[in-house]
């Protein structure tokens, strides 16, 4: 399996020295502002960037890597990582658009146009591209995000930079739910969209579904879980039963850091907090994710042995 020196830095930056993912997500905007103005009926740009620079600074050193979005704060909060911590930036929109014709299809949009130019001049890690996906989409909504992860492939080949690719799937029932990602990934393990590593929300406990079955659908590449912003309590048994299923770990945020939030005015008891309670999270997941298969040993690779960096 050829890999390119770029592509290669970057999934060993971003995972730990198992070649797992234990990764850290504070590039959330919208439901973070929501949340905030529940706690003092408004928000500004500093309270984001003052919670992401606090999260960064007390809970990246026990990340494989971080991601970050590159509106509220970015790229002064970089000094905040600990060195060895990877930096990943997402390259969207926080939301998505309606489709003029069926308000009920998303479209995801880029921040900037150059995203991926940026975070590969800043020195970062990877990139990661969040869609929304439904089977019941139109076909002009379905083509739209094809394209767009299409060109965002083609980017960060150019780039020689890794893509992430997140994938939230919407218009299911929770019965629906496993074969409605399954049927997602299957669509974009094709090459020509140039998806490294999957991200992905995490699979209901079924016994149907398989490892195999897992990377039958992403083309045997490497994938993790995201946390939907669940509770620790719920989300440990998850991760716990998406390793037994081929995942190489988890890039989540809420899960591990939403208590912060309503420190907002206080940011003492923010640090204080992310300190105690954010560190134990981590830990906690940590340990569920103990037998999360290592990135070169997915099928795709098949080993570190197998592959030869061009």
């Amino acid at each position: 399996m050829n890999l390119t020196v770029g592509k290669f830095r970057g999934y060993t930056r971003i995972s730990n020295e198992f070649g797992q993912f234990n990764m850290l997500a504070l590039d959330q905007r919208n439901s973070l502002q929501k949340s905030i103005k529940e706690i003092k009926g408004d928000w500004n740009s500093e309270d984001l960037a003052n919670i992401k620079k606090m999260i960064l600074k007390t809970l990246s050193f026990y990340a494989s890597a971080v991601l970050i979005d590159g509106e509220y704060g970015f790229p002064e909060n970089i000094k905040y990582v600990a060195p060895q911590t990877g930096i990943i930036l997402s390259v969207e929109k926080s939301g998505y658009v309606t489709d003029e014709s069926n308000f009920q299809d998303r479209h995801s949009v880029l921040y900037r146009e150059d995203a991926v130019k940026l975070a590969k001049k800043h020195g970062l890690d990877a990139v990661k591209l969040l869609i929304y996906w439904s089977d019941y989409a139109s076909d002009n909504t379905k083509n739209y995000q094809k394209e767009l992860v299409e060109s965002v492939g083609k980017q960060c080949r150019e780039e020689d930079i890794l893509f992430i690719l997140e994938i939230l799937t919407y218009n299911r029932g929770e019965r629906e739910k496993n074969e409605t990602i399954l049927n997602a990934v299957r669509i974009f393990k094709d090459d020509s969209f140039g998806v490294d590593l999957f991200k992905i929300e995490a699979f209901s406990q079924d016994p149907e579904i398989s490892k195999e079955t897992v990377f039958e659908a992403t083309g045997g590449k490497p994938w993790v879980i995201l946390s939907g912003g669940m509770d620790l309590d719920k989300f440990k048994g998850i991760v716990k039963w998406n390793m037994t299923l081929g995942a190489s770990g988890y890039l989540c945020g809420r899960v591990v850091w939403k208590g912060a939030v309503k420190y907002v005015e206080d940011l003492a008891k923010m640090e204080a907090h992310l300190e105690n309670i954010g560190k134990y999270n981590i830990n906690v997941l940590k340990l569920n994710s103990l037998e999360a298969l290592p990135f070169y040993n997915a099928p795709y690779f098949g080993g570190m042995e197998n592959i030869d960096l061009v």
